[in-house]
């Protein structure tokens, strides 16, 4: 039997990608006894037992102050006739000192999981031990202990991309133009049922602020040109169409979704990512018997085994939209993840306040110069690939 022993860390991508990359026959976690949540575990085992149903997983408590507690219990688990080895991925500097001490008296490999150049290595003579395998964003997620709860939107059928990035064009271009059609549409959808796809009124409807708005007429044509509506007809006064599907219909009727879209079809496109999901709606406490969604993210990806979070906003970006994205990234990647808000302002640009906040709290940003661009795509994937995890240890964020 192989048995593999590990300090737990809050970060969980320490926690599982090792057991999930050498596959022992038996998992023991040494964890601080100042944890008193025990379902801190339960989305560690589950995600464990996903992929090795067979393993057998152990959880010791012990003092993270005490290195002679953590040394003894660590030696106490080594039995003569199992294959051992210690992974000092995680855990407190003390738990790391005892597990050295246990493992270079014992004879036993000791492990260090470099997660950014994905490899597991044998600190002694630095040879590498294996290349780590992939993870998935359900990896993440269930690991931390929490869950998918759905999309906020339906993702679009990849034989409808073309038309939404050719749509999505038009929106950008005429930005002023669309808030007000978009206005429009929300308070005259608002009148029939929810799954009714025919639509009627007048031209002009009175918003509660008093003042009226109309839709634009090129929007509304260029939804129809790409399928988005059907039996368009206007005049002066009055208006009626019909929504080619429901999924189109909530596209339509919402102002930022666009962006949304667009920042994840051209994620899909680019073939670079292992996932990528639109409109996460995560619960973050999977095993408290309460459905609460906790947070909605508007693109998030997984690239070479790091989770990536998306926040798209359709106007100048904020402050609160920053640290919004810095508070989801850590709590499911930790320092092991990525932000990138793409906003449709001119603050990389510029190199605003905002910009220079974002960059001091390890945000990338995209903006409108970037959005506008024909090489959107490209510039993603370097966004990502090019953002320095190693640089950021030393970032006082």
């Amino acid at each position: 039997m192989t048995t593999l022993m590990k300090y737990y860390d809050k970060d969980v991508l320490k926690n599982i990608m090792a057991p999930l990359t050498l596959k022992p026959d038996r998992l023991i976690f040494f964890y601080d006894k100042g944890i008193r949540n025990k379902s801190y575990f339960c989305g560690l085992k589950s995600c464990l037992k996903r992929h090795l149903p067979l393993l057998q997983i152990e959880y010791y408590p012990v003092s993270v102050l005490n290195v002679s507690e953590i040394y003894d219990k660590t030696v106490s688990m080594i039995e003569n006739e199992d294959t051992y080895a210690i992974d000092l991925t995680g855990g407190s500097e003390m738990m790391l000192v005892a597990g050295y001490k246990a493992g270079s008296q014992r004879g036993i490999p000791l492990y260090y999981t470099d997660l950014i150049n994905r490899e597991i290595i044998d600190i002694e003579d630095n040879s590498l031990v294996a290349k780590t395998i992939e993870l998935t964003l359900e990896d993440f997620i269930e690991a931390r202990g929490a869950e998918f709860l759905g999309n906020s939107h339906v993702e679009p059928d990849p034989k409808n991309y073309q038309n939404i990035l050719e749509m999505c064009q038009v929106l950008f271009e005429n930005l002023e133009q669309w808030k007000k059609t978009s206005s429009f549409l929300q308070m005259i959808v608002a009148r029939v049922p929810p799954h009714e796809l025919q639509i009627s009124g007048r031209m002009e409807v009175l918003q509660k602020n008093g003042q009226k708005v109309s839709p634009n007429k090129k929007i509304m044509l260029a939804f129809q040109k790409f399928g988005f509506i059907k039996n368009l007809k206007m005049t002066k006064e009055n208006i009626s169409f019909s929504f080619t599907s429901l999924t189109n219909k909530q596209y339509a009727i919402n102002f930022g979704v666009w962006l949304e879209l667009f920042v994840f079809i051209h994620a899909k496109e680019a073939e670079a990512f292992h996932d990528v999901k639109l409109g996460l709606m995560i619960d973050w406490n999977a095993h408290d018997g309460v459905m609460i969604t906790g947070n909605e993210i508007d693109v998030v990806l997984s690239d070479r085994s790091l989770p990536v979070f998306i926040s798209c906003k359709l106007r100048h970006a904020d402050i609160a939209s920053i640290n919004e994205l810095v508070i989801a990234k850590k709590r499911v990647g930790g320092w092991f993840s990525k932000g990138i808000l793409v906003s449709f302002g001119w603050d990389k640009k510029n190199r605003t306040g905002t910009y220079k906040k974002a960059k001091e709290l390890g945000i990338e940003l995209l903006d409108a110069q970037d959005i506008m661009s024909k090489d959107f795509g490209d510039r993603l994937v370097r966004t990502v690939r090019e953002h320095d995890l190693v640089s950021m240890k030393w970032t006082p964020v």
